[in-house]
């Protein structure tokens, strides 16, 4: 296939040189399918077409890697490496759905689109079952023994109008974070219950406290750009390698050196900084521990791959490993609260809201408020607002 053709009604930015039967391709906007090997349904923008059938990325790279099994091959230019291709993580679809005909059952890992536009994945069980247009009630839980209502919430909507069936108008708890487990059960035509299922002992991953179950792939990559505490280079250098890199189920980040320099250089908004800087940044990364060397593998069709596989050619990676110790008293005091909302009038305290790891940054008002009232409270430290942080002035909550 050629740049500009289409493929499940997008475009093909970009074309990899075919594999015998199979070509990688790598498409304009990501997209939903279901692949053809492993049978799973897949939303990604690379998608392989194998004899007119889809295959996802990591169906494609496990192909390539049994062709080469016996294969030795020789080590990779740098050109090579620079352009090497990463299987994208799944983008939070229900897994573990059962349908007993009275409730349906699915846990799915929360997103940080899910937190920005209030949404909740649901399988196809549900959307079969549900009318559209009736509003739902929702109650969020926390608990495994001793089970404890956080919210409830009414006026939820069930969207089936895009690829995939949403619920929407959903308010997540401000301590929710992108990678957050949550198990989802809908007794048929009644509440829905959103569960967390909290740690035996909340943890500091990469400098944020964590409180539930979740899967640390998903929080390196996304909490990225929140918890960045190095120079502007370095900081450009970890959030590339956080957001870009190959992920293994400890949350570690992977990426040749060549293809962390390029992307480095192209993502840098709105100076690029030279390469001898990000050359520099990342040999004091290095001293202090921030990164490692790691050993990975790259197949023909240029998949990166960690631990290295046999038969692929060897690599060396830079490695980004999250800090991860169990959770102090300071480190819990300085965290967002878990909050048990009732509808009972109360007053809410002024506090910090994490924004960071949706995208966003805190409003002009926002940065005015908090400078006034940190200031007008006597605190010591600087009065601007942290970043990743929007500001909430004290106000009145419930009826």
């Amino acid at each position: 296939m050629n740049v500009g053709e289409r493929v499940l009604g997008v475009k093909v930015a970009k074309t990899y040189p075919p594999r015998g039967n199979t070509q990688l391709l790598h498409l304009e906007a990501v997209t939903s399918f279901a692949c053809s090997r492993c049978a799973r349904t897949k939303k990604a923008r690379l998608v392989a077409v194998r004899n007119k059938r889809l295959l996802c990325n990591g169906c494609y790279g496990r192909l390539e890697a049994s062709a080469l099994q016996e294969e030795q091959a020789p080590t990779p230019h740098d050109e090579e490496l620079a352009q090497v291709v990463v299987e994208e993580l799944d983008s939070g679809l229900p897994y573990s759905v059962i349908n007993t005909g009275f409730t349906v059952e699915w846990k799915f890992y929360v997103r940080a689109e899910h937190l920005l536009h209030g949404t909740c994945p649901v399988p196809t069980a549900m959307a079969d079952r549900a009318a559209p247009q009736e509003p739902l009630d929702l109650t969020f839980l926390r608990g495994r023994y001793r089970i404890k209502e956080l919210d409830r919430q009414k006026g939820i909507r069930l969207d089936t109008g895009g690829t995939e069936p949403l619920l929407t108008g959903l308010k997540w708890q401000p301590f929710v974070l992108p990678g957050t487990r949550v198990s989802v059960r809908w007794d048929t035509w009644r509440q829905l219950r959103l569960s967390y299922t909290p740690l035996d002992s909340p943890v500091v991953f990469g400098g944020t406290v964590v409180r539930y179950a979740h899967d640390p792939r998903i929080m390196t990559r996304e909490l990225a750009a929140f918890d960045a505490r190095v120079d502007r280079v370095e900081e450009l250098v970890l959030i590339t390698l956080r957001e870009l890199g190959y992920l293994d189920e400890k949350g570690r980040a992977l990426l040749p050196r060549q293809a962390l320099v390029r992307n480095t250089v192209e993502r840098a908004q709105p100076e690029r900084p030279p390469r001898k800087k990000i050359d520099g940044a990342i040999q004091r990364l290095l001293s202090r521990g921030l990164l490692a060397w790691q050993e990975g593998s790259v197949n023909r069709a240029g998949m990166l791959h960690y631990p290295a596989r046999g038969g692929e050619r060897t690599v060396p990676l830079l490695c980004y490993a999250p800090a991860l110790r169990e959770a102090n008293r300071e480190d819990l005091r300085h965290a967002e609260p878990e909050v048990a909302y009732s509808q009972a009038a109360h007053r809410v305290a002024g506090h910090l809201m994490r924004i960071g790891h949706l995208g966003k940054e805190a409003s002009a008002e926002a940065r005015a408020a908090y400078r006034d009232d940190h200031q007008r409270a006597g605190l010591a430290g600087p009065h601007e607002l942290p970043r990743g942080f929007t500001y909430v002035r004290e106000h009145e909550r419930g009826f």
